[in-house]
């Protein structure tokens, strides 16, 4: 199974200069844990992310909230293909310890895979475990 048909196509983006207090009511309004900063001139070129930890961390940290959101994103942003497996995508968010990553095609943006996408989505779990039968309640292969 591929990230592609897991991953949320319908990414909720901004531009790096929206304030971080207008990114947190953004993430509010569309219940997310995510926003894809993009370039002003083309919203398929991804130029950072914006996860609520980061605004958690910004806000104990004393970081005007009217300050772009730019102050405070992750420029060196983690991506998966859409094609690729989704033990990749498992792969890549344990290892870098993240709950999101943005997916590309052709170097431009897809969409976006959750930890959530993942983990209440049987189909995937099976194809991440490699396990042919998932049982939820034993939580092991039959």
């Amino acid at each position: 199974m591929s990230v592609a048909q897991f991953a949320s196509t319908d990414v909720v983006k901004t531009t790096p200069n929206l304030s971080i207090r207008d990114a947190a009511k953004l993430m509010r309004k569309h219940n997310i844990g995510l926003l894809v900063l993009v370039d002003h001139s083309d919203p398929y070129k991804v130029v950072g992310v914006v996860s609520e930890r980061d605004i958690v961390h910004a806000i104990a940290e004393g970081i005007d909230p009217e300050r772009p959101v730019e102050a405070i994103a992750t420029k060196s942003v983690i991506t998966v293909e859409a094609e690729d497996p989704l033990s990749k995508a498992a792969e890549l968010m344990r290892r870098h310890n993240i709950r999101h990553l943005v997916v590309v095609k052709d170097g431009r943006l897809y969409g976006v895979l959750s930890i959530k996408d993942l983990v209440y989505e049987e189909n995937a779990l099976k194809a991440i475990s490699g396990y042919e039968e998932w049982t939820f309640e034993r939580g092991m292969s039959a």
